[in-house]
């Protein structure tokens, strides 16, 4: 699978590409499962961070499955935060399942950017439209 990232990862400074890595590992942690295709995420995330120290860090939480701490993201624009979001929505539907655990973590990662409710909530159901997609195809 190739994956693509919606954010792009080079524009942003590396206290915002090490916050997101860590976004994705609690994704990717946050139901409790580990799929290949999420590993994949991971793994392409991992060569866009190129700091060993973060990435072994995360490895770190992947390994023992505990979801990482998450501070506040520092100096996002609105419309990075969001494709941040989407781009997490994506790791979430990636095993064909969005679990409500998974919904949980996207709210709380969204409201540590900025967002309301009402916004998360339509990312949410534009993660159903994604999961529904990767099924029909």
């Amino acid at each position: 699978m190739d994956i693509d990232f919606k954010t792009k990862i080079s524009d942003l400074k590396t206290s915002q590409r090490e916050w997101f890595a860590t976004a994705m590992v609690a994704m990717v942690l946050a139901d409790g499962e580990i799929d290949r295709t999420e590993v994949d995420f991971i793994v392409k995330l991992a060569t866009l961070v190129k700091d060993d120290t973060t990435v072994e860090r995360l490895k770190k939480f992947i390994q023992f499955k505990t979801v990482p701490p998450l501070s506040t993201p520092q100096g996002l624009e609105k419309k990075v935060a969001m494709t941040m979001i989407l781009d997490l929505i994506r790791i979430a539907v990636a095993d064909q399942d969005f679990a409500q655990a998974e919904k949980d973590m996207i709210q709380s990662i969204g409201k540590s950017m900025g967002f309301n409710r009402d916004e998360l909530d339509k990312l949410v159901m534009y993660g159903f439209e994604l999961m529904s997609k990767q099924e029909a195809s």
